[in-house]
Protein backbone atom coordinates (compact mmCIF):
# COMPACT_ATOMS: atom_id res chain seq x y z
CA UNK A 1 0.00 0.00 0.00
CA UNK A 2 1.49 3.45 -0.96
CA UNK A 3 0.15 6.57 1.19
CA UNK A 4 0.17 9.70 -0.13
CA UNK A 5 2.12 12.36 2.20
CA UNK A 6 -0.47 15.14 0.70
CA UNK A 7 -3.63 12.63 1.47
CA UNK A 8 -5.07 14.36 4.33
CA UNK A 9 -5.80 10.80 5.80
CA UNK A 10 -2.39 9.82 5.76
CA UNK A 11 -2.43 8.73 9.22
CA UNK A 12 -5.38 6.63 8.59
CA UNK A 13 -3.80 4.89 5.50
CA UNK A 14 -0.62 3.98 7.63
CA UNK A 15 -2.81 2.70 10.39
CA UNK A 16 -4.59 0.47 7.87
CA UNK A 17 -0.88 -0.45 6.11
CA UNK A 18 0.06 -1.52 9.24
CA UNK A 19 -3.37 -3.34 10.43
CA UNK A 20 -2.69 -5.02 6.83
CA UNK A 21 0.61 -6.65 7.44
CA UNK A 22 -0.15 -8.54 10.75
CA UNK A 23 -3.02 -10.37 8.97
CA UNK A 24 -1.10 -13.64 9.86
CA UNK A 25 -0.56 -12.95 13.15
CA UNK A 26 -4.78 -12.11 13.13
CA UNK A 27 -5.49 -14.95 11.21
CA UNK A 28 -3.42 -17.44 13.67
CA UNK A 29 -6.39 -16.11 16.51
CA UNK A 30 -8.93 -15.66 13.80
CA UNK A 31 -9.37 -11.99 14.33
CA UNK A 32 -9.38 -11.26 10.63
CA UNK A 33 -12.30 -9.14 9.01
CA UNK A 34 -14.45 -10.63 6.29
CA UNK A 35 -13.28 -8.04 3.99
CA UNK A 36 -9.93 -8.97 3.92
CA UNK A 37 -10.13 -12.46 3.85
CA UNK A 38 -13.09 -13.41 1.25
CA UNK A 39 -11.65 -14.08 -2.47
CA UNK A 40 -13.66 -15.26 -5.48
CA UNK A 41 -11.42 -17.90 -6.69
CA UNK A 42 -9.47 -20.82 -5.02
CA UNK A 43 -6.07 -19.42 -6.46
CA UNK A 44 -6.73 -16.48 -5.20
CA UNK A 45 -6.42 -17.92 -1.15
CA UNK A 46 -3.68 -17.71 0.25
CA UNK A 47 -1.22 -20.12 1.81
CA UNK A 48 -2.45 -19.11 5.39
CA UNK A 49 -0.32 -22.32 7.00
CA UNK A 50 3.07 -21.84 5.19
CA UNK A 51 3.20 -18.53 5.82
CA UNK A 52 2.44 -18.51 9.58
CA UNK A 53 5.68 -21.11 10.23
CA UNK A 54 7.80 -18.05 10.97
CA UNK A 55 5.33 -16.89 13.36
CA UNK A 56 4.96 -20.38 15.17
CA UNK A 57 9.03 -20.54 15.12
CA UNK A 58 9.08 -17.55 16.60
CA UNK A 59 6.40 -18.41 19.45
CA UNK A 60 8.06 -21.60 19.74
CA UNK A 61 10.82 -19.91 20.65
CA UNK A 62 9.44 -17.39 23.24
CA UNK A 63 7.49 -20.25 24.67
CA UNK A 64 10.70 -22.15 25.02
CA UNK A 65 12.18 -18.86 27.31
CA UNK A 66 9.50 -17.88 29.33
CA UNK A 67 9.25 -21.46 30.11
CA UNK A 68 12.85 -21.68 31.72
CA UNK A 69 12.18 -18.29 33.07
CA UNK A 70 8.96 -19.53 35.35
CA UNK A 71 10.64 -22.23 36.17
CA UNK A 72 8.11 -24.58 34.03
CA UNK A 73 9.63 -27.47 32.23
CA UNK A 74 11.04 -26.56 28.63
CA UNK A 75 10.49 -27.98 25.26
CA UNK A 76 12.72 -30.70 25.09
CA UNK A 77 14.84 -30.89 21.96
CA UNK A 78 14.14 -34.37 20.30
CA UNK A 79 10.49 -34.53 21.07
CA UNK A 80 10.17 -30.97 19.62
CA UNK A 81 12.07 -32.20 16.77
CA UNK A 82 9.79 -35.15 16.26
CA UNK A 83 6.99 -32.82 16.25
CA UNK A 84 7.91 -30.39 13.50
CA UNK A 85 9.17 -33.54 11.59
CA UNK A 86 5.66 -34.76 11.30
CA UNK A 87 4.45 -31.85 10.76
CA UNK A 88 6.24 -31.61 7.45
CA UNK A 89 5.59 -34.68 6.29
CA UNK A 90 2.41 -34.36 6.59
CA UNK A 91 2.22 -31.06 4.75
CA UNK A 92 5.33 -32.90 1.72
CA UNK A 93 2.16 -35.65 1.36
CA UNK A 94 -0.04 -32.45 0.62
CA UNK A 95 2.37 -31.30 -2.42
CA UNK A 96 3.37 -35.30 -3.69
CA UNK A 97 -0.24 -36.09 -3.84
CA UNK A 98 -3.26 -34.16 -5.94
CA UNK A 99 -5.62 -32.36 -3.88
CA UNK A 100 -8.66 -35.27 -4.21
CA UNK A 101 -10.71 -33.53 -1.47
CA UNK A 102 -10.58 -30.30 -2.79
CA UNK A 103 -11.41 -31.51 -6.42
CA UNK A 104 -14.95 -33.56 -5.29
CA UNK A 105 -15.60 -30.26 -2.87
CA UNK A 106 -15.19 -28.21 -6.11
CA UNK A 107 -17.03 -30.88 -8.26
CA UNK A 108 -20.14 -31.24 -6.02
CA UNK A 109 -20.26 -27.43 -5.68
CA UNK A 110 -20.55 -26.77 -8.72
CA UNK A 111 -23.15 -29.24 -9.97
CA UNK A 112 -25.10 -29.62 -6.63
CA UNK A 113 -25.31 -26.66 -4.88
CA UNK A 114 -28.48 -25.38 -3.47
CA UNK A 115 -28.02 -21.81 -3.40
CA UNK A 116 -26.48 -18.90 -5.37
CA UNK A 117 -25.45 -16.83 -2.71
CA UNK A 118 -22.67 -14.21 -3.82
CA UNK A 119 -19.41 -15.17 -2.87
CA UNK A 120 -18.58 -11.95 -1.17
CA UNK A 121 -21.50 -12.17 1.68
CA UNK A 122 -20.12 -11.51 5.38
CA UNK A 123 -23.30 -14.19 5.63
CA UNK A 124 -21.67 -16.61 3.99
CA UNK A 125 -18.29 -15.84 5.11
CA UNK A 126 -19.91 -16.36 9.56
CA UNK A 127 -21.81 -19.30 8.09
CA UNK A 128 -18.19 -21.14 7.08
CA UNK A 129 -16.30 -20.09 10.19
CA UNK A 130 -19.38 -22.20 12.02
CA UNK A 131 -20.18 -25.08 9.71
CA UNK A 132 -16.57 -25.86 9.06
CA UNK A 133 -15.93 -26.12 12.59
CA UNK A 134 -18.93 -27.67 13.21
CA UNK A 135 -17.72 -29.80 10.80
CA UNK A 136 -14.19 -30.55 12.61
CA UNK A 137 -15.79 -31.04 15.32
CA UNK A 138 -17.87 -34.30 13.86
CA UNK A 139 -14.59 -35.13 12.02
CA UNK A 140 -12.21 -35.30 15.59
CA UNK A 141 -14.99 -36.95 17.50
CA UNK A 142 -15.12 -39.86 14.68
CA UNK A 143 -11.13 -39.72 15.01
CA UNK A 144 -11.19 -41.24 18.32
CA UNK A 145 -14.20 -42.86 18.26
CA UNK A 146 -13.70 -45.36 15.07
CA UNK A 147 -10.27 -47.36 15.03
CA UNK A 148 -8.68 -47.02 11.62
CA UNK A 149 -9.31 -43.36 12.24
CA UNK A 150 -7.71 -43.07 15.09
CA UNK A 151 -5.35 -45.07 13.71
CA UNK A 152 -3.86 -41.46 11.81
CA UNK A 153 -5.43 -39.02 14.46
CA UNK A 154 -2.93 -40.79 17.09
CA UNK A 155 -0.13 -39.31 15.59
CA UNK A 156 -0.75 -35.82 17.41
CA UNK A 157 -1.60 -37.21 20.34
CA UNK A 158 1.67 -39.29 20.43
CA UNK A 159 3.72 -36.85 22.31
CA UNK A 160 3.91 -36.80 25.76
CA UNK A 161 4.74 -33.58 26.21
CA UNK A 162 2.57 -30.75 25.37
CA UNK A 163 3.52 -27.21 23.94
CA UNK A 164 3.61 -25.19 20.92
CA UNK A 165 5.46 -27.84 18.61
CA UNK A 166 2.70 -30.46 19.93
CA UNK A 167 0.44 -28.55 17.30
CA UNK A 168 2.85 -29.34 14.65
CA UNK A 169 2.67 -33.05 14.84
CA UNK A 170 0.07 -34.04 12.25
CA UNK A 171 -0.70 -37.51 10.84
CA UNK A 172 -0.11 -38.06 6.74
CA UNK A 173 -3.14 -40.08 6.85
CA UNK A 174 -5.67 -37.96 8.28
CA UNK A 175 -6.50 -35.04 5.57
CA UNK A 176 -6.86 -38.04 3.53
CA UNK A 177 -9.78 -39.44 5.79
CA UNK A 178 -11.29 -36.85 7.57
CA UNK A 179 -12.58 -34.72 4.28
CA UNK A 180 -15.42 -36.25 3.94
CA UNK A 181 -16.99 -34.44 7.56
CA UNK A 182 -17.08 -31.22 5.49
CA UNK A 183 -18.70 -32.17 2.23
CA UNK A 184 -22.07 -30.86 3.14
CA UNK A 185 -20.82 -27.50 3.19
CA UNK A 186 -19.96 -28.25 -0.41
CA UNK A 187 -24.17 -27.21 -1.05
CA UNK A 188 -24.23 -23.86 0.32
CA UNK A 189 -20.22 -22.76 0.43
CA UNK A 190 -17.95 -21.36 -2.28
CA UNK A 191 -14.70 -23.28 -2.45
CA UNK A 192 -12.82 -20.37 -2.27
CA UNK A 193 -14.31 -19.47 0.81
CA UNK A 194 -14.04 -22.93 2.58
CA UNK A 195 -10.20 -22.84 1.73
CA UNK A 196 -9.90 -19.64 3.64
CA UNK A 197 -11.62 -20.99 6.85
CA UNK A 198 -10.22 -24.77 6.74
CA UNK A 199 -6.39 -22.92 6.94
CA UNK A 200 -8.32 -20.14 10.02
CA UNK A 201 -9.69 -23.40 11.48
CA UNK A 202 -6.37 -25.45 11.37
CA UNK A 203 -4.10 -22.45 12.35
CA UNK A 204 -6.32 -21.38 15.49
CA UNK A 205 -5.06 -24.58 16.93
CA UNK A 206 -1.38 -23.89 17.08
CA UNK A 207 -1.55 -21.73 19.99
CA UNK A 208 -3.67 -23.71 22.43
CA UNK A 209 -1.11 -25.95 22.63
CA UNK A 210 0.49 -24.50 25.63
CA UNK A 211 0.66 -24.92 29.53
CA UNK A 212 1.99 -21.33 29.76
CA UNK A 213 -1.53 -19.85 29.34
CA UNK A 214 -4.00 -20.46 32.16
CA UNK A 215 -7.69 -19.90 32.69
CA UNK A 216 -9.08 -17.26 30.60
CA UNK A 217 -11.80 -16.56 32.00
CA UNK A 218 -15.42 -15.43 30.53
CA UNK A 219 -13.81 -16.78 26.58
CA UNK A 220 -13.11 -20.60 28.35
CA UNK A 221 -17.30 -20.58 27.86
CA UNK A 222 -17.25 -20.40 23.97
CA UNK A 223 -13.58 -20.59 22.89
CA UNK A 224 -11.51 -23.71 22.94
CA UNK A 225 -8.38 -22.74 25.22
CA UNK A 226 -5.27 -23.91 26.07
CA UNK A 227 -7.14 -25.15 29.42
CA UNK A 228 -9.71 -27.13 27.47
CA UNK A 229 -6.90 -28.58 25.12
CA UNK A 230 -5.04 -29.47 27.64
CA UNK A 231 -7.48 -32.09 28.70
CA UNK A 232 -8.37 -33.50 25.18
CA UNK A 233 -4.09 -33.86 25.07
CA UNK A 234 -4.35 -35.80 28.27
CA UNK A 235 -4.12 -39.49 29.03
CA UNK A 236 -6.00 -39.55 32.45
CA UNK A 237 -9.29 -41.68 32.43
CA UNK A 238 -11.14 -38.41 33.16
CA UNK A 239 -9.60 -36.88 30.21
CA UNK A 240 -9.96 -39.16 27.24
CA UNK A 241 -12.58 -38.36 24.71
CA UNK A 242 -13.14 -35.15 25.69
CA UNK A 243 -13.25 -31.71 24.26
CA UNK A 244 -13.27 -32.07 20.33
CA UNK A 245 -13.61 -28.47 19.08
CA UNK A 246 -11.49 -26.68 17.23
CA UNK A 247 -12.73 -22.85 17.57
CA UNK A 248 -15.55 -22.71 19.50
CA UNK A 249 -15.88 -25.50 22.87
CA UNK A 250 -19.71 -24.59 22.77
CA UNK A 251 -20.23 -27.89 20.25
CA UNK A 252 -18.89 -29.67 23.14
CA UNK A 253 -20.98 -28.42 25.82
CA UNK A 254 -24.07 -29.35 23.49
CA UNK A 255 -22.93 -32.55 22.47
CA UNK A 256 -21.87 -33.69 26.16
CA UNK A 257 -18.36 -34.10 25.40
CA UNK A 258 -16.75 -31.32 27.71
CA UNK A 259 -14.43 -32.01 30.39
CA UNK A 260 -13.17 -28.68 32.89
CA UNK A 261 -9.22 -28.75 33.37
CA UNK A 262 -8.80 -30.40 36.83
CA UNK A 263 -6.99 -28.34 39.35
CA UNK A 264 -5.95 -31.08 41.63
CA UNK A 265 -3.12 -32.32 39.26
CA UNK A 266 -1.09 -31.75 36.39
CA UNK A 267 -2.52 -34.11 33.45
CA UNK A 268 -0.37 -36.66 32.18
CA UNK A 269 0.02 -36.41 27.91
CA UNK A 270 -0.14 -38.96 25.33
CA UNK A 271 -1.39 -42.03 24.23
CA UNK A 272 -2.23 -44.31 27.42
CA UNK A 273 0.46 -46.76 25.79
CA UNK A 274 3.35 -43.83 25.18
CA UNK A 275 5.50 -44.89 21.80
CA UNK A 276 9.04 -45.49 22.73
CA UNK A 277 11.03 -44.11 19.56
CA UNK A 278 11.59 -41.26 17.41
CA UNK A 279 10.90 -42.51 13.85
CA UNK A 280 8.47 -40.54 11.85
CA UNK A 281 7.72 -43.41 9.23
CA UNK A 282 7.21 -45.67 12.11
CA UNK A 283 4.99 -42.95 14.52
CA UNK A 284 2.84 -42.29 11.37
CA UNK A 285 2.28 -46.25 10.77
CA UNK A 286 2.91 -48.31 14.03
CA UNK A 287 -0.68 -47.89 14.63
CA UNK A 288 -2.48 -48.98 11.64
CA UNK A 289 -0.20 -52.16 11.96
CA UNK A 290 -1.19 -53.20 14.93
CA UNK A 291 -5.32 -53.18 13.67
CA UNK A 292 -4.88 -54.72 10.80
CA UNK A 293 -2.50 -57.97 12.46
CA UNK A 294 -5.53 -58.06 14.81
CA UNK A 295 -8.45 -57.95 12.38
CA UNK A 296 -6.07 -60.59 10.38
CA UNK A 297 -6.08 -63.03 13.44
CA UNK A 298 -9.78 -62.14 14.63
CA UNK A 299 -12.32 -64.78 13.41
CA UNK A 300 -15.37 -63.85 11.56
CA UNK A 301 -15.76 -61.10 8.88
CA UNK A 302 -17.92 -58.83 11.47
CA UNK A 303 -15.12 -58.86 14.19
CA UNK A 304 -12.73 -58.15 11.89
CA UNK A 305 -14.70 -55.25 10.48
CA UNK A 306 -15.51 -54.33 14.11
CA UNK A 307 -12.11 -53.58 15.14
CA UNK A 308 -11.82 -51.22 12.08
CA UNK A 309 -14.74 -49.52 13.09
CA UNK A 310 -15.49 -49.50 16.82
CA UNK A 311 -13.49 -47.51 19.02
CA UNK A 312 -9.79 -48.14 20.05
CA UNK A 313 -9.70 -51.10 22.90
CA UNK A 314 -12.15 -53.01 21.59
CA UNK A 315 -12.01 -56.55 21.80
CA UNK A 316 -14.50 -59.49 20.17
CA UNK A 317 -16.72 -61.21 22.34
CA UNK A 318 -15.33 -63.57 24.68
CA UNK A 319 -12.13 -61.42 24.86
CA UNK A 320 -11.42 -58.72 27.52
CA UNK A 321 -11.29 -54.73 25.77
CA UNK A 322 -7.56 -53.60 26.15
CA UNK A 323 -7.32 -51.98 29.31
CA UNK A 324 -6.31 -48.30 30.25
CA UNK A 325 -3.90 -48.17 32.73
CA UNK A 326 -3.51 -45.51 35.47
CA UNK A 327 -1.12 -43.00 35.44
CA UNK A 328 1.52 -42.94 37.68
CA UNK A 329 3.04 -39.86 39.26
CA UNK A 330 5.35 -38.56 39.17
CA UNK A 331 4.87 -39.53 35.16
CA UNK A 332 7.66 -40.53 33.57
CA UNK A 333 7.93 -39.94 29.81
CA UNK A 334 10.00 -41.51 27.00
CA UNK A 335 13.52 -39.73 26.78
CA UNK A 336 15.84 -41.13 24.84
CA UNK A 337 18.61 -38.30 23.89
CA UNK A 338 22.33 -37.56 21.84
CA UNK A 339 24.95 -36.79 23.45
CA UNK A 340 26.59 -33.41 23.10
CA UNK A 341 27.36 -32.13 19.83
CA UNK A 342 25.10 -34.32 18.08
CA UNK A 343 21.90 -33.03 19.16
CA UNK A 344 23.31 -29.30 18.03
CA UNK A 345 23.96 -31.00 15.27
CA UNK A 346 20.58 -32.43 14.45
CA UNK A 347 18.96 -28.73 15.91
CA UNK A 348 21.03 -26.78 13.17
CA UNK A 349 20.40 -29.61 10.19
CA UNK A 350 16.95 -29.31 11.29
CA UNK A 351 16.58 -25.73 10.57
CA UNK A 352 18.05 -26.07 7.64
CA UNK A 353 15.62 -28.37 6.53
CA UNK A 354 12.80 -26.12 7.63
CA UNK A 355 14.28 -23.67 5.61
CA UNK A 356 14.20 -25.79 2.62
CA UNK A 357 10.93 -26.90 3.20
CA UNK A 358 9.62 -24.13 3.40
CA UNK A 359 11.16 -23.03 -0.13
CA UNK A 360 9.40 -26.43 -1.43
CA UNK A 361 5.81 -25.26 0.03
CA UNK A 362 6.03 -22.02 -1.83
CA UNK A 363 7.80 -22.56 -4.63
CA UNK A 364 5.17 -22.88 -7.58
CA UNK A 365 7.62 -22.95 -10.82
CA UNK A 366 9.43 -26.33 -9.24
CA UNK A 367 9.31 -29.08 -11.91
CA UNK A 368 7.36 -32.07 -10.91
CA UNK A 369 11.08 -34.10 -10.96
CA UNK A 370 12.67 -31.39 -8.56
CA UNK A 371 9.30 -31.09 -6.33
CA UNK A 372 9.71 -34.88 -6.09
CA UNK A 373 13.23 -35.21 -5.45
CA UNK A 374 13.14 -31.74 -2.97
CA UNK A 375 10.59 -33.72 -0.79
CA UNK A 376 12.13 -37.40 -1.19
CA UNK A 377 15.54 -35.71 0.25
CA UNK A 378 13.79 -33.59 3.29
CA UNK A 379 11.82 -37.09 4.40
CA UNK A 380 15.18 -39.27 3.68
CA UNK A 381 16.77 -36.40 6.36
CA UNK A 382 13.79 -36.52 8.97
CA UNK A 383 13.95 -40.32 8.97
CA UNK A 384 18.12 -40.35 9.17
CA UNK A 385 17.49 -37.99 12.30
CA UNK A 386 14.63 -40.67 13.90
CA UNK A 387 17.31 -43.00 13.58
CA UNK A 388 19.71 -41.13 15.50
CA UNK A 389 16.84 -40.32 18.00
CA UNK A 390 16.26 -44.03 18.23
CA UNK A 391 20.20 -44.78 18.89
CA UNK A 392 20.34 -47.50 15.38
CA UNK A 393 23.70 -48.27 15.21
CA UNK A 394 23.07 -47.77 11.02
CA UNK A 395 21.60 -44.03 12.26
CA UNK A 396 25.01 -42.31 11.24
CA UNK A 397 25.57 -44.53 7.97
CA UNK A 398 21.93 -43.65 6.32
CA UNK A 399 23.08 -39.50 7.98
CA UNK A 400 26.00 -40.10 5.99
CA UNK A 401 24.41 -41.46 3.05
CA UNK A 402 22.23 -38.13 2.78
CA UNK A 403 24.35 -35.50 3.34
CA UNK A 404 26.90 -37.14 0.76
CA UNK A 405 23.70 -37.18 -1.70
CA UNK A 406 22.89 -33.74 -0.56
CA UNK A 407 26.31 -32.39 -1.53
CA UNK A 408 26.09 -34.07 -4.81
CA UNK A 409 22.55 -32.89 -5.36
CA UNK A 410 24.04 -29.19 -4.36
CA UNK A 411 27.20 -29.21 -6.40
CA UNK A 412 25.43 -30.92 -10.11
CA UNK A 413 22.40 -28.32 -9.46
CA UNK A 414 24.38 -25.55 -10.35
CA UNK A 415 24.78 -26.03 -13.34
CA UNK A 416 21.93 -28.12 -14.01
CA UNK A 417 18.01 -27.39 -15.53
CA UNK A 418 17.05 -26.70 -11.50
CA UNK A 419 19.75 -24.62 -10.92
CA UNK A 420 17.59 -21.53 -8.44
CA UNK A 421 15.09 -24.00 -7.98
CA UNK A 422 16.55 -27.26 -5.44
CA UNK A 423 19.23 -24.67 -4.25
CA UNK A 424 18.72 -20.97 -4.66
CA UNK A 425 21.82 -19.45 -5.89
CA UNK A 426 22.69 -17.55 -2.76
CA UNK A 427 22.48 -20.30 -0.32
CA UNK A 428 24.28 -22.96 -2.28
CA UNK A 429 27.43 -22.14 -1.02
CA UNK A 430 26.36 -22.17 2.55
CA UNK A 431 24.49 -25.61 1.71
CA UNK A 432 27.76 -26.86 0.52
CA UNK A 433 29.83 -26.02 3.20
CA UNK A 434 27.25 -27.10 5.83
CA UNK A 435 26.97 -30.81 4.05
CA UNK A 436 30.83 -31.19 3.50
CA UNK A 437 31.65 -30.78 6.47
CA UNK A 438 28.95 -32.94 7.83
CA UNK A 439 30.28 -35.48 5.50
CA UNK A 440 33.90 -35.19 7.14
CA UNK A 441 32.13 -35.56 10.54
CA UNK A 442 30.03 -38.49 10.53
CA UNK A 443 32.96 -40.44 8.34
CA UNK A 444 35.42 -39.81 11.94
CA UNK A 445 31.98 -40.63 13.58
CA UNK A 446 31.47 -43.96 12.24
CA UNK A 447 35.36 -44.61 12.35
CA UNK A 448 35.17 -44.44 15.93
CA UNK A 449 32.14 -46.69 16.42
CA UNK A 450 33.66 -48.92 14.48
CA UNK A 451 37.00 -48.96 17.06
CA UNK A 452 34.99 -48.44 20.18
CA UNK A 453 32.28 -51.14 19.37
CA UNK A 454 29.41 -48.80 20.47
CA UNK A 455 27.21 -45.98 19.22
CA UNK A 456 29.58 -43.58 21.48
CA UNK A 457 27.19 -41.04 19.70
CA UNK A 458 24.22 -42.35 22.03
CA UNK A 459 23.07 -40.83 25.24
CA UNK A 460 21.71 -43.51 27.46
CA UNK A 461 17.87 -44.06 27.12
CA UNK A 462 16.19 -42.49 30.86
CA UNK A 463 12.80 -41.82 31.56
CA UNK A 464 12.65 -38.19 32.68
CA UNK A 465 9.82 -37.33 35.00
CA UNK A 466 7.50 -34.65 33.93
Amino acid sequence: MSCNTNDSSVLSCYASAAWNATIIPRANFYIVTPSESTFGSLDEVPNYAVQSVPFWFALMFIEFLLARWMGKRPARVNDSLSSITAGMVQQMSKVLVLSFETAVYTYLYNNYRAFDLPWDSRWLWWGCVFGYDLGYYFAHRAGHEINFLWAAHQVHHSSESYNLSTALRQSVFQGFLFWVFYLPLAFVIPPSIFKTHSQFNLIYQFWIHTELIDNLGPLEWVLNTPSHHRVHHGRNKDCLDKNYAAVFIIWDRIFGTFEAEPRERNVAYGLVYPVQFWDPIAVQIHYYQYIFKLAWTTDGISNKLQVLFRGPGWAPPGEVDVPIPEVQYPVKVFNRNLQSPFWQYMVLHHAVLSSAYMFLMDNKALPPLGLWLCSSYILLALTAFGMLFDHKWYGPLVELCRVTIGLLISLLSVNSMYAGFIFPAPAAFAAQVILGASMLFWIAVIARQSWSGKPYWAEAAAKKSM
